[in-house]
């Protein structure tokens, strides 16, 4: 190799580390890259959930002024607030949401969207502790007669991707899908469905304000978790510490009766 050639390659690789320097400085200011590299965010400044936004309490539009409300957006704004960050809401499915897909595309920074946590989804993403424990539950037309799970005939609503949906399943009932849980309810009060199975905090918010709807039979644990992508254990970290101060301060407990006092 001549001096002139092996003075060009030196060249060549001082820029080629240089370009380097310059792309891993691009990638590690939040916009793309892993949240590994890129820090707990995707974006400095922005806590970025996905939620399927109509699953009262936990999301839900306020009709009066148009913005998404409820439980979870109490707590992701929580959250944020300790993260000195501004929320933004990704509204999105619930199977989305629930196969990982949605954080795996980097649509958002974590999924709070009313998520039991069971082992298939841990394998999916990596779950906070529980910030709320609910149970799967039935709810009938107060004219059915139907008491229980086990006097009940027909066909029964689900929330598409849900708990509700593979227990039902499981108990060798006939469930209809529906894409979200206020269209479950919908169906059931035209009397598509005999019976809509699902977390008892949202059919009890239904049923708070309508008579001729009621909970004919609760069932099971779900605790609820939020999920991040797997390995940021920063952002898992700091949802963490939110829950404890929210805990000590008693803001989980205002929540709550705000949100869920009929089961509070």
């Amino acid at each position: 190799m001549t001096r002139n050639n092996k003075a060009s390659l030196t060249a060549f690789l001082s820029l080629t580390a240089a370009g380097a320097l310059l792309l891993t400085g691009c990638s590690s200011n939040g916009d793309s890259g892993d949240s590994a590299d890129a820090g707990p965010l995707l974006k400095e400044g922005v806590f970025k959930i996905c939620s399927e936004t109509a699953y009262p309490p936990f999301e839900f539009k306020d009709d009066s002024t148009g913005e998404i409300v409820g439980f979870d957006i109490d707590f992701a704004n929580e959250i944020a607030k300790d993260l000195d960050a501004k929320l933004e809401i990704v509204s999105s499915s619930f199977e989305s949401i629930e196969s990982g897909a949605a954080l795996d595309a980097k649509n958002c920074d974590a999924v709070i969207s009313g998520i039991s946590i069971n082992d298939e989804r841990a394998t999916k993403f990596d779950f906070s502790e529980p910030y709320f424990d609910d149970n799967l539950a039935l709810l009938v037309r107060d004219d059915s007669g139907i008491t229980s799970l086990d006097t009940f005939e027909g066909v029964v609503g689900v929330q598409d991707a849900t708990t509700g949906q593979a227990f039902a399943t499981e108990k060798g009932l006939d469930p209809k899908a529906f894409e979200d849980g206020t269209i479950a309810v919908q169906a059931l009060e035209s009397g598509s469905v005999d019976g809509v199975i699902n977390n008892i905090a949202t059919l009890a918010y239904f049923a708070k304000d309508n008579s001729s709807l009621v909970i004919a039979d609760k069932f099971g644990s779900e605790p609820l978790g939020a999920g991040v992508r797997k390995g940021n254990t920063e952002l898992l970290d700091s949802i963490n510490a939110t829950l404890k101060r929210m805990d000590e301060d008693g803001t989980r407990e205002a929540m709550l009766a705000q949100w869920m006092p009929a089961i509070k």
